[in-house]
C-alpha cells in the first residue's frame, strides 16, 4: 500500500496506468472521462434507472439542504459591544471516490456529490475504477451528470486515493477526499490523511440488528443478506432477545440465499464476519451495539424509540419493520457514506458540513474591549504572555 502511494506521488500518471493494468487488468489511455462518454452513458442506461436516480437525488437534496438551514448564522452578544458569530466557507477543491469493483454504485455518486454541490465546493473531482473495457460504468456517469459533476477520472484503488492526495499531471491535488471503498481504499485514505483531509475511514460494510420477539425473521434475514452481498468482508450481526427469532432467521437465510445470484459472496461474508447472538435482555443488546458502534443499526422491537434513546455510537439507524436496509442505502434521503470499524464512536455520517467549515468572526467596540480588559490582563499574566496584555492596554493609553 505504501509503495503504491509512493509511486503515484513520484511518477503520477505513469504509476496510475501501471497499477490500473496490474489490479484492474486494463490499459487505460485517457484517464479523464470525456463529455462525449458521459452523454453516451445515457443511451446505455434504461429510463427506469434514470428516474430512480432522479428521485433519489431529489430526496438527498431535501435532506442535505436542511442541514445548512438549521445552522443559520447566529450572532451572539457576549458583552455590551462584543459580537461573535460564524460564517460558512466551502472547501474549494474536493475529491470523490466512487467504488466500482464487484458492483457499481451510482447511489454513492449522489450521496457524495449532492452535499458537495449544496455546500458550494467550486471544484469537485470524481474518480472511479474502470471495467475491463477501460470505461466507467454508465450508471455511475449518468448519476454524476444528474448531480452536476463533469470532472471524472477513470482510475480506482489505492492509486486513485494517492492521486487525489498528491496530484498528477492529469488529476489535481484536492484538499479533502470523500467516499467509501474496500479495505485497500480505506487504508490508503488513512495513510494519506497526514497530508490531506479525509471524510472518515469508511471501509467494509456493516449491519447490526437488534430484535425482540415481535420482529419478523424474514425481514431480518433479508437485510442481513443485503449487507452481506457488498463483499466477502461485510459484517452481518443480529442480536436478539428471542431464541425463536434467532432460529427462524437462520432458516430464512438458508431459504432466501437460494434465490440470490450473489449467494456465494454472501456465504463468504456470513462465514467470515457473520454473527447471530441471543442476549439476556434488551439492555445487554444495546450495550453490545454501543460497544460495536455499527455503520448501520436496525431496530426491530416493540418500543423502537426507547431503544434509539439509548444508542450513542452508530452511523445510521433504521427503525421498524418497514425501514429496510436498502431504503437508506438508496432513496430515503439519508446518506449511506458512514463510519465503519467502530469509527462511529467519533465520526458522523457524511453531510453538507463535511464539505466546508464554519469560521469564527468577532467584533469589539471600544466599550466592549474595555469590558474584558481586566480578564485579558489577568489571563495573560497567568500564562506569562505579556505582549497579549499590552495589545489590549495600548488601545486605552495615550502616547505623546
Amino acid at each position: 500500500m505504501k509503495q503504491i502511494i509512493s509511486d503515484v506521488k513520484t511518477d503520477g500518471d505513469v504509476a496510475l496506468k501501471k497499477y490500473t493494468k496490474k489490479f484492474d487488468k486494463v490499459e487505460i489511455q485517457n484517464i479523464l472521462v470525456s463529455n462525449k462518454d458521459i452523454k453516451k452513458a445515457y443511451g446505455q442506461v434504461d429510463n427506469k434507472t434514470i428516474l430512480a436516480l432522479k428521485q433519489t437525488a431529489k430526496n438527498i437534496q431535501l435532506f442535505q439542504k436542511a442541514q445548512l438551514k438549521k445552522r443559520k448564522r447566529t450572532m451572539v452578544k457576549t458583552e455590551n459591544g462584543i459580537s461573535v458569530w460564524q460564517e460558512w466557507r466551502p472547501i474549494k477543491t474536493i475529491g470523490l471516490y466512487i467504488p466500482g469493483g464487484k458492483a457499481a454504485y451510482p447511489s454513492t455518486v449522489l450521496m457524495t456529490a449532492i452535499p458537495a454541490k449544496i455546500a458550494g465546493c467550486l471544484r469537485i473531482v470524481m474518480v472511479s475504477p474502470p471495467d475491463l473495457s477501460g470505461k466507467i460504468n454508465p450508471n455511475i456517469l449518468v448519476a454524476a451528470d444528474i448531480a452536476g459533476i463533469n470532472e471524472i477520472y477513470s482510475v480506482g484503488g489505492a492509486q486513485a486515493i494517492a492521486a487525489l492526495a498528491y496530484g498528477t499531471k492529469t488529476i489535481p491535488k484536492v484538499s479533502k477526499i470523500f467516499g467509501p471503498g474496500n479495505r485497500f481504499v480505506a487504508s490508503a485514505k488513512v495513510l494519506v490523511s497526514q497530508d490531506v483531509a479525509i471524510d472518515m475511514p469508511a471501509g467494509p460494510s456493516e449491519i447490526f440488528i437488534i430484535a425482540d420477539e415481535s420482529a419478523n425473521p424474514a425481514f431480518i434475514a433479508a437485510d442481513l443478506l443485503a449487507d452481506g452481498e457488498h463483499a466477502e468482508d461485510s459484517a452481518c450481526v443480529l442480536v436478539t432477545t428471542s431464541q425463536e427469532i434467532a432460529e427462524k432467521t437462520i432458516a430464512e437465510i438458508k431459504t432466501q440465499l437460494k434465490t440470490l445470484s450473489t449467494a456465494d459472496r454472501i456465504r463468504a461474508s456470513l462465514k467470515n464476519y457473520g454473527l447471530i447472538a441471543i442476549s439476556k435482555n434488551m439492555d445487554e443488546a444495546i450495550k453490545f451495539a454501543n460497544n460495536y458502534a455499527p455503520e448501520h443499526l436496525e431496530i426491530m422491537t416493540k418500543d423502537n424509540l426507547s431503544v434509539v434513546a439509548q444508542i450513542n455510537n452508530v452511523g445510521s439507524i433504521f427503525l421498524g419493520d418497514w425501514t429496510s436496509k436498502s431504503s437508506g442505502d438508496y432513496a430515503t434521503g439519508a446518506n449511506h457514506v458512514l463510519p465503519t470499524g467502530g469509527m462511529a464512536k467519533m465520526y458522523a455520517p457524511l453531510g453538507v458540513e463535511a464539505f466546508g467549515r464554519w469560521i469564527e468572526v468577532q467584533k469589539c467596540t471600544k466599550s466592549g474591549l474595555k469590558a474584558i480588559q481586566t480578564s485579558i490582563g489577568v489571563l495573560s499574566d497567568a500564562e506569562g504572555l505579556p505582549a497579549h496584555k499590552v495589545s489590549t492596554e495600548i488601545r486605552f493609553t495615550s502616547f505623546k
